[in-house]
């Protein structure tokens, strides 16, 4: 079965028992992207928000402040 991109959801062209150091487009601790999203590089409009700060956050406002925040930390 292959894999699929973290961020668009496309089938990449690794099986999910390829070793992670014989790949390309792979991010430890997210996941792998496909040859596309890959090659946009810094040039995203997404990025990743960890499960546990949204559980551990039930508070909206301060969950938005976290984001923000973890947001203007990816993008410098």
């Amino acid at each position: 079965m292959k894999d699929k991109c973290i961020l668009c959801d496309a089938e990449t062209a690794y099986d999910d028992t390829t070793h992670v150091d014989m790949r390309v487009g792979y991010i430890e601790g997210a996941g792998q992207l496909c040859h596309a999203c890959w090659m946009r590089g810094t040039d995203r409009r997404h990025f990743l928000v960890p499960h546990s700060m949204v559980y551990n956050t039930p508070n909206d406002q301060e969950l938005g402040t976290k984001v923000r925040e973890l947001y203007y930390e990816t993008n410098d």
